[in-house]
Order: C-alpha cells, then sequence, then structure tokens
C-alpha cells in the first residue's frame, strides 16, 4: 500500500503536510475495484494521486500563506506533475494572488523540497515503528521537527542549480 505524502516548504517553516492513506479494503472487494479502477485510470495519476485529493490540502497551504504578508505576491513552485497542472489547480492559486511556476521535468535539484523529503524520508526509514505507533503521525512529528536552517539551505541549494542551469553548467 502506498502513503502519499504532499507538502509545501518556504525558507521560513513547513507550511503544509497532507498525508493519505489507503482505505483497507476486504478481499471480496479489492477485484471489483480493480475493475473499476482500470476504467478511472486516466484520472489517477501513476503516484495515486488525483487532482480531487490535491485540493483540500491546496486550500490549507493558501489559507495558511494567506495568514503571512511574507507570502503574499510570490509564486508557488511545482514540478510538471499532471495532478499540480490541471486548471482548476491553476486558477485557484492565481485567484488568491499568487503565480504558478512549473519546473522543467527531471529537475529534483531545483526544487527544494525534493531534498527535504530525502531527509525526511531517510529519517523515517531509520527509526523502526512501534506496534502502537500510527505512520501518519510519525511523519507529521519529523515534519514539525524541521529546522529553519536546513530549509533555508534546502533553498538556497536549489537556487545556486538554477544559476547553473541558466548558464548551461551540469547540475
Amino acid at each position: 500500500m502506498t502513503t502519499t505524502i504532499l507538502g509545501t516548504i518556504s525558507p521560513f517553516c513547513v507550511v503544509n503536510v497532507s498525508v493519505r492513506c489507503p482505505k483497507a479494503m476486504d478481499s471480496s472487494k479489492k477485484r471489483k475495484a480493480a475493475e473499476r479502477n482500470r476504467t478511472v485510470y486516466k484520472a489517477t495519476s501513476k503516484r495515486g494521486t488525483i487532482t480531487g485529493h490535491y485540493f483540500n490540502p491546496l486550500l490549507s497551504t493558501t489559507n495558511v500563506l494567506n495568514r503571512h504578508k511574507m507570502f503574499k505576491d510570490n509564486h508557488i513552485v511545482m514540478d510538471n506533475f499532471p495532478t499540480n497542472q490541471h486548471e482548476d489547480i491553476c486558477k485557484h492559486i492565481e485567484n488568491c494572488g499568487y503565480r504558478c511556476i512549473y519546473l522543467p521535468p527531471y529537475s529534483l535539484e531545483l526544487n527544494p523540497i525534493e531534498q527535504y523529503w530525502s531527509i525526511r524520508k531517510n529519517k523515517l526509514r531509520r527509526e523502526q515503528l512501534l506496534e502502537e505507533e500510527i505512520l501518519t503521525i510519525r511523519i507529521r512529528m519529523g515534519c514539525n521537527q524541521t529546522l529553519i536552517g536546513d530549509l533555508r539551505g534546502f533553498f538556497k541549494y536549489s537556487i545556486a542549480r538554477f544559476d547553473d542551469c541558466l548558464n548551461r553548467r551540469p547540475i
């Protein structure tokens, strides 16, 4: 089973984290669900996140951003994942007063959140879950322990990679 984690970071804080765990299904319903999923596959992404699942965390994120003046008139940088490019997502972001920037394909070095998730996942893997512990809680706790200096470092690194790209240096 796949757990989907959607998050937003800035150089100042972890803005929002949404964890979506798959619902458990009894084995008699799995075959029917698999048949239904074949016809709905076009609406889903390879990662199992559909636009509707992404929209609620986006609303939460823009609500947080709107409460702080430092975020006004900023850009929201996203990878070129199809869900991110859905017209409803773009409209919502622009209606809130932000602008969308999409990174080129396969540009992990330019996206600070990729570095962030890499570290979060490594720390999560190193610490074994206790029986009574829930993965969702562990993910949220880890995100709350993020240091501002680390966030700034992720952004500084990505900005340096942008300069390398613009000057046609390998990244």
